[in-house]
């Protein structure tokens, strides 16, 4: 199955997942260690289901610049969120 980005983001899925990233983002800047897990925790489960469905193997990835979802080498970005 092919995956049309913009599209999957506007699903209930997808935009849970979004907020899931967001909110992990932001547990780590104010350092709640805790809801982090927990975002973590949630995003393991969000990881699973993308590869089951679309085989693409998505991770969490956050700079001082930016964060989001890429593949490894992060040469697709699911989701990219510039502070």
């Amino acid at each position: 199955m092919k995956m049309i980005k913009e599209r999957f983001l506007k699903t209930e899925f997808g935009a849970e997942m979004a907020n899931c990233i967001k909110c992990w983002d932001k547990w780590i800047l104010l350092g709640d260690h805790e809801a982090a897990c927990w975002c973590q925790a949630q995003w393991e489960v969000y990881k699973i289901a993308l590869r089951q469905f679309y085989g693409i193997e998505y991770n969490f990835s956050r700079t001082e610049e930016y964060f989001g979802i890429c593949t490894d080498e992060g040469s697709q970005w699911l989701m990219k969120v510039y502070r």
